[in-house]
């Protein structure tokens, strides 16, 4: 075999095949660090959003502690006074606020 029927029949071809093969994998390779860059930047984005969501977690635990012990006060009041006695409280306590928001409100319209 001569050494250009060896180029036309062997080299050529294998260096086509391998030029492809480069071709396919840079394009692979630019698609996944594309790909992980991408989801590197939304890992980011959600450990912010995470680190934001404890926060506010952590804020309505401490409140809800506080909510629970208000209530247990309440529910003691309504013991010790009754739930009427209590009702009627509460129920003058909401009127006499907003006869206070009414009167803000006239006063701020005039």
């Amino acid at each position: 075999m001569s050494a250009k029927s060896y180029k036309a029949k062997f080299a050529e071809p294998l260096v086509k095949r391998l030029k492809k093969l480069v071709k396919s994998l840079l394009v692979r390779y630019f698609k996944v660090q594309d790909s992980y860059y991408r989801l590197n930047k939304t890992n980011g984005e959600l450990y912010k959003d995470n680190e934001g969501l404890a926060r506010s977690n952590d804020r309505l635990k401490e409140e809800n502690t506080v909510l629970r012990e208000q209530n247990k006060d309440y529910a003691l009041l309504r013991k010790v006074f009754g739930s009427r006695q209590i009702d009627d409280l509460v129920t003058q306590a909401r009127e006499a606020q907003q006869a206070k928001r009414r009167q803000k409100q006239r006063n701020y319209e005039r």
